[in-house]
């Protein structure tokens, strides 16, 4: 039988690309490998948001490239739909195949020279995948036409798409009978979900309103969403008393500078972001909001930067993601002056120290309260459970007698 493995690197929307290519591939009869040592095939996502993420790719694929027992190495994801020709030609093993519908007819079209089981799998873990964790990715929409001057991403995915609703709830439900308790909602600009498939436009919200009478899954999440996407319709969501949108919104900032939000098309003001969250908390006082934000981007000063460190302090996120400007060849920002690595690498410093401070201080705020969590992983051998709370906090407790997707309930002192 014909052993495939899959690399995915990125964002949730290639994890979800990936679970379902799986689930595809085994319904073809094909094995998954659980390592690209043991492969015929190997399928690798691949981004290409930052230099760094181009730099992990290539690296994978020098790796399979030298093993002797793979026959193909499918590449797709943002990086093969940008640099297809370049991809190519770095081994003649490798196929770039930019959609899930091609990859399958690729396998299937070369069916009678590979050793595929022609009954398939076991029917009962057919839409299983082999990772798939208590919380999974779910696919609602694809597309960004924002163009933001430092993103290579709408050049990749192209224009807005959105998952009809009802693929989506049959999706959700089928996972929450399988046991999964938590569907993470991914695309590539979430908040401009939008079905138009009936007589009325489904937005992002009526979405979730569907979710939560239409299925049985317990909680849902966001995985990121831009700041004008949080509608009031949003937030009544997210303020039902017994709702499953978890208490956890991820919005990226970039900068708190309105000099580099300009430069950045980001189409917003560091005011406009901070009424937002006060809007949020007003509606649930504790809601984790989490970011995104680029330090050194061309244009920012010294002034721009502390601008940045003064509204992470005013904002208090439980989590900062922080990004190094990385150039991308194509964007309206690519021929500006980088600023000096050192200065770039310091502001980077300052800030993860700022960030740390206010994550750690987001914990204790939730000093006396109790805490949902889920578990997800358990280590037999120390008898402790690790799980994610609704306010994304990541916790390891004691097991007792508890399994992964089990609901726990924790004083919030565990998660200091």
């Amino acid at each position: 039988m014909a052993r495939y493995f899959i690399k995915t690197f990125g964002c949730k929307v290639n994890q979800a690309e990936s679970d379902s290519l799986y689930t595809a591939l085994m319904k073809m009869g094909m094995q998954h490998a659980s390592d690209v040592a043991e492969a015929d095939f190997v399928i690798i996502y691949t981004c290409t948001v930052t230099g760094e993420a181009d730099r992990k790719v290539r690296k994978e694929l020098r790796r399979a490239t030298r093993l002797l027992n793979i026959a193909s190495i499918v590449v797709t994801g943002c990086a093969a739909n940008l640099n297809k020709e370049e991809l190519e030609s770095l081994d003649e093993k490798i196929r770039v195949i930019c959609s899930q519908d091609e990859i399958v007819n690729f396998f299937s079209s070369h069916s009678e020279t590979l050793p595929i089981t022609k009954d398939g799998s076991d029917s009962t873990n057919l839409d299983k995948p082999h990772h798939e964790r208590i919380r999974m990715p779910i696919k609602v929409q694809d597309g960004c036409e924002d163009f933001c001057s430092y993103c290579i991403v709408p050049f990749a995915r192209g224009e807005c798409k959105s998952v009809n609703p009802h693929v989506i709830i049959e999706q959700i439900q089928k996972a929450a009978e399988r046991g999964v308790k938590e569907a993470v909602l991914t695309g590539i600009n979430l908040g401009n979900y939008a079905n138009s498939s009936s007589s009325n436009c489904l937005n992002l919200a009526q979405l979730l309103h569907q979710i939560r009478t239409k299925t049985d899954m317990h909680r849902i999440r966001l995985s990121s969403i831009e700041p004008r996407h949080v509608t009031n319709d949003l937030l009544v969501e997210l303020s039902e008393e017994k709702g499953i949108l978890c208490e956890h919104l991820h919005i990226p900032l970039q900068s708190g500078s309105d000099y580099v939000l300009g430069d950045m098309n980001r189409g917003y003001s560091t005011s406009e972001y901070l009424q937002l969250v006060q809007k949020i908390r007003a509606v649930k006082p504790h809601t984790a909001i989490t970011t995104d934000i680029i330090v050194g981007y061309p244009s920012e000063s010294d002034e721009d930067f502390q601008a940045t460190l003064d509204t992470v302090r005013k904002v208090g996120f439980s989590k900062v993601h922080i990004f190094r400007y990385s150039p991308r060849e194509g964007t309206a920002a690519s021929h500006l002056k980088p600023l000096n690595p050192r200065i770039v690498k310091k502001r980077a410093h300052l800030l993860r120290e700022q960030a740390e401070q206010d994550a750690l201080q987001y914990r204790k705020s939730r000093a006396g309260h109790q805490l949902e969590m889920i578990v997800e992983q358990l280590d037999e051998d120390e008898g402790m459970i690790t799980g994610t709370t609704r306010e994304y906090l990541r916790l390891t407790l004691a097991a007792d007698n508890h399994n992964p997707g089990d609901i726990v309930f924790t004083k919030a002192e565990n998660a200091l």
